[in-house]
């Protein structure tokens, strides 16, 4: 027994001293939420002791414990981590960032911050909100997803241009497009077509694949733009695209297809209704032809899209591959859209202090288009304004062309309008880390775009007919280059200070180089290109090389995560403008206060997790004007008995400057609940100053305008942001989101305080005090009982009807614009639904002039039917007259309609499939779903769409209806598969 109890005691000891005895532990210490980046002074500490050590440059760490000790690591940020050694000798460590107390991480100019230490305005918009949305364009997957941004799809035309607006119009004739960054690098936007189709124009932005998109950050005040200067005063929108990861390499397919069709279509007169309007008979009253062209020309069109894309890599390597084609049908005959992406994002570390990538995407699209609105050879207009008693086709099979307007079946038919987009846009990039807290970065990217455009009239056509066939080739190639150095530094202190420094040079070389030919007379319709031409009609080639470069700095500081601050300026040369005020400096200052990191307020006990106060100030600047517009411009072509001549474009100013806003931004965001609940609220006054416009002049100087530094004007506005988690188990969740945002628009002074006048065809405005683009026109009073006739309000009590008599009789800019999201899951099923809406906007329907004109030959809507017939009628329709002395139709609130609507943008339910179930079948993961968009439209406009411009994204014609393309509905399925 003695010697059992003497066995156990030394063994005891044995292990004991086992367990004391001295190790030497390694490892590496990064971060889980930046690709595994080594993390420099980490603190590694023995549990329970004073005893630790620091990480290296590399994120390593060595440290002498006991075998059963515990150590503890913690960072700045990080959410710290306490391991066992349990005799281990190495120890790897990721660390997470400190979410719960920080937020999520969020793409800002020039690099990430955590959302909580913001203290500028932003939106942002992830992967998983647009994943279901059929909108194959950036930015039309953004409409109603975050508040102060106005989207407006103008038309239905596939891969037309949309009109995005953040915080307001902030200019009459500079650009009032946000600028788009892609991957850092700024991109090329607008519409480089040269072949006009009123209105319906080519987006470039359509040219990128929405599912590349890994999220997308909107920066809304001068604090948050600012880093971007020259051309930030209308916001930025930041786009990440997706990377790979170091995994192994998942492959997804993703596959859509639905069919489209217009919700509302116009009610017009057929046959014998048309006949009892005008007081005419059929020629043959046994067999009356009665056309509904509308059916012709409108159809039911399918769309689809296809994507297949791959990612993984090793802990050096990484990469992120995708393809895409997406093909749509339009609704209106003749109207079709395909594109082609694909792309390539690689990563790679190629020692402990350099990293280097690249990105690149590829893209070709083919845009079918059709003449539009202010046409006589549109397909659409044409099939409203053509009256129903002509037939479609000839006897023989021909199409006739009788009717007072050109044939539309012909035209959508036979007319070919082909735009080709050849894209390229790519970057590389280097990230030498110098010391443990300072890297340079270094960017250079570019971006191409070559678009071919070939137009044909061919006789078949009533347009081809008259000039024996037309035909048009167009060529427009488009280059930008940036380069963007930084230089950052970030270092933590005394566990309370965090600073971040950044400071840059960037530079960007723009050239578009392009051509256009118009040629008739062709030998007959199967010849459509100008080789084949008996005429060129007309033939120029133009460049343009501009540049710019910039210097930039920021620092952002906060103590204890408590006060923030952050200070921008950058000053940027444009060529746009002369040696006098080539350069504009651009600074914003910001700063937040987290009173819920107060121990007083944690004490209070309430169930606020996170109370933010913001407020910011900056200047911003705009230099979207025509190039040289400083420069006295001379044009050639004006040629003289034989004699090549030129002769003067525009006149010289030499104090032309930038159009510079000075904005200001306060307000406040809440998380409660364990941000269950959370609530952005923000204010804004904008004013911008030295409007750039180009002014009328005397003639004696030889041109009738200069551009200048004319005006100013302000916008001022509220923006709210709701989400909340309604309810969450394992088996159900259900979340809400919602926001709202009101803009108020003032021009403040023009020059002189002229108004403009007379704008488009609502006769748009820009008035002193008013908004811009407001509708000014004739006040109608309804119609008199007694002679049929519309009666117009005498303003200035003259007893006389006439051009002093004009007032404001509407306003195209909304009271309030949003959305309106929820999603709700029960396991394996997942249903979202969003509305989208805008309140109190007018819109001027210019179609109705002429469809409830009951004069001249085209056709009418069936609201006629209640005109005035005789005296003591009581309508809203005047009488039917054929000179109309009073002139009824004239430009007046009568065409004036409330445009507010109410839209379910998108519906989609969608299965993920049983996790074992996929897994049996190869498959990491499986789901189906089906989407519908704009199923339904809640509105009093009569038109066939209110979310409506006849002329697309133009600053000054806003709000009006003529002829338009409209929305399509769309129902589709899908399904998407991980490998």
């Amino acid at each position: 027994m003695k010697k059992v109890f003497i066995s156990i005691v030394l063994f005891a000891f044995t292990i004991a001293g086992i367990n004391a005895q001295q190790i030497q532990v390694t490892g590496t210490v990064t971060s889980s939420m930046e690709n595994n980046m080594p993390l420099p002074g980490v603190t590694v500490q023995i549990k329970g002791t004073t005893q630790g050590s620091i990480t290296d440059f590399d994120g390593r760490y060595s440290i002498q414990v006991a075998a059963n000790d515990t150590l503890m690591f913690s960072y700045v940020g990080m959410v710290s981590e306490t391991i066992p050694v349990n005799g281990r000798n190495i120890i790897d460590v990721g660390l997470l960032m400190d979410i719960a107390r920080l937020g999520e991480v969020v793409v800002i100019g020039y690099g990430t911050e955590s959302s909580r230490l913001i203290s500028g305005s932003l939106g942002v918009v992830s992967e998983s909100e647009i994943r279901d949305v059929p909108m194959r364009t950036i930015d039309g997957v953004l409409q109603g997803r975050s508040a102060g941004v106005q989207i407006s799809q103008n038309s239905g035309t596939p891969g037309a241009a949309t009109t995005v607006r953040i915080r307001g119009n902030s200019s009459i004739s500079a650009g009032n497009e946000p600028l788009y960054v892609v991957d850092g690098i700024p991109v090329t936007t607008g519409n480089y077509g040269q072949v006009g189709f009123s209105g319906q124009g080519i987006n470039a932005l359509s040219d990128i694949n929405p599912n590349d998109i890994e999220s997308i950050t909107i920066l809304k005040d001068a604090s948050a733009a600012a880093i971007y200067g020259a051309r930030a005063t209308n916001g930025v929108i930041l786009i990440t695209t997706k990377r790979g990861s170091a995994q192994k390499t998942s492959v997804n397919f993703n596959a859509t297809y639905g069919m489209q069709d217009v919700e509302n279509r116009l009610e017009m007169l057929n046959a014998e209704q048309w006949h009892e309007l005008k007081g005419t008979t059929p020629a043959d009253p046994a067999n009356v032809t009665d056309t509904d062209w509308l059916d012709h020309v409108l159809r039911s069109a399918p769309m689809a899209n296809y994507e297949l894309s791959a990612n993984g890599g090793t802990e050096s390597t990484t990469f992120f591959v995708s393809g895409n084609y997406f093909t749509q049908e339009g609704v209106v005959l003749g109207t079709s859209y395909e594109r082609l992406n694909s792309r390539l994002n690689i990563d790679h570390k190629v020692n402990k202090n350099l990293d280097i990538g690249a990105s690149l995407g590829v893209s070709y699209s083919l845009n079918n288009r059709v003449e539009g609105d202010q046409s006589l050879n549109a397909p659409l207009a044409n099939a409203i304004a053509n009256p129903a008693i002509f037939p479609v086709f000839n006897e023989d099979g021909s199409y006739n062309e009788e009717a007072p307007f050109a044939n539309p079946v012909a035209i959508g038919n036979e007319a070919i309008n082909e735009a080709h987009s050849y894209r390229t846009i790519g970057n590389v990039f280097g990230d030498y880390r110098i010391l443990p807290n300072l890297t340079f970065s270094t960017k250079w990217g570019f971006d191409y775009l070559s678009l071919r455009e070939h137009s044909y009239d061919p006789t078949t056509t009533r347009q081809g007919a008259r000039s024996n066939g037309i035909g048009i080739a167009a060529q427009n190639n488009v280059l930008n280059i940036v380069s963007n150095n930084t230089l950052r530094y970030n270092t933590s202190f005394a566990d309370m200070h965090n600073l971040n420094l950044l400071a840059g040079y960037s530079f960007e070389i723009f050239q578009r180089r392009n051509l256009f030919m118009r040629g008739v007379d062709f030998p007959n319709e199967f010849f459509e290109y100008l080789a084949e031409a008996g005429t060129i009609s007309d033939a120029y080639a133009r460049s343009l090389n501009r540049g710019m470069n910039s210097y930039f700095g920021q620092v952002r500081y906060n103590y204890d995560y408590r006060y923030i601050f952050t200070a921008t300026a950058r000053y940027d040369g444009s060529t746009k403008f002369s040696e006098n005020n080539r350069y504009g400096f651009f600074p914003a200052a910001s700063a937040a206060w987290r009173m819920s990191e107060e121990n007083f307020f944690k004490a209070l006990n309430t169930p606020v997790n996170e109370f933010r106060w913001r407020v910011s100030y900056g200047i911003t600047g705009n230099d979207g004007i025509p190039d040289f517009a400083y420069l006295a411009l001379f044009g050639g072509g004006s040629n003289y008995l034989g004699q090549s001549g030129i002769y003067p474009l525009s006149l010289h100013n030499p104090d032309l400057k930038w159009e510079t806003t000075y904005q200001f931004n306060a307000g406040f965001d809440i998380g409660m609940w364990n941000d269950r609940l959370e609530i952005s609220v923000d204010y804004y006054n904008n004013q911008t100053q030295d409007l750039l416009f180009s002014r009328p002049i005397s003639m004696t100087a030889g041109s009738s305008s200069i551009t200048s530094n004319i005006g100013e004007l302000e916008n001022k506005g509220v923006e709210l942001s709701i989400k909340t988690i309604n309810y969450e188990t394992n088996d159900f969740s259900w979340s809400t989101s919602f926001n709202i945002s009101r803009n108020r628009n003032k021009v403040l002074s023009l020059y002189k305080d002229q108004p403009l006048d007379n704008i488009g065809r609502g006769s748009n405005s820009v008035r002193v005090g008013e908004p811009i683009g407001i509708f000014y026109g004739f006040n109608s009073l309804g119609v008199d009982p007694s002679t049929g006739d519309m009666v117009f309000e005498d303003v200035n009590n003259d007893g006389v009807i006439d051009a002093r008599d004009r007032t404001k009789i509407g306003d195209p800019n909304p009271d309030f614009t949003g959305g309106f999201g929820n999603i709700a899951t029960w396991r394996n099923l997942e249903f979202n639904v969003f509305l989208q809406f805008s309140y109190g906007n007018d819109i001027f329907n210019g179609t109705r002039i002429f469809i409830e004109s009951m004069k001249g030959n085209d056709n009418q809507t069936t609201a006629v039917l209640d005109r005035w017939r005789e005296p003591g009628d009581e309508t809203h329709i005047p009488r039917a007259t054929g000179r109309d002395p009073n002139n009824n139709n004239r430009v007046s609130s009568r065409f004036i309609e409330d445009g507010s609507y109410l839209r379910i943008k998108n519906v989609s339910l969608s299965y993920n499939f049983d996790h074992a179930l996929v897994q049996r079948a190869g498959m990491r993961s499986a789901r189906v779903f089906i989407t519908g968009q704009n199923l339904l439209t809640f509105t009093n406009y009569s038109g066939m769409d209110p979310e409506v411009n006849y002329a697309g994204p133009a600053n000054l014609v806003l709000g009006t209806d003529f002829f338009t393309y409209p929305q399509v509905r769309t129902v589709s399925v899908g399904i998407n598969l991980g490998l």
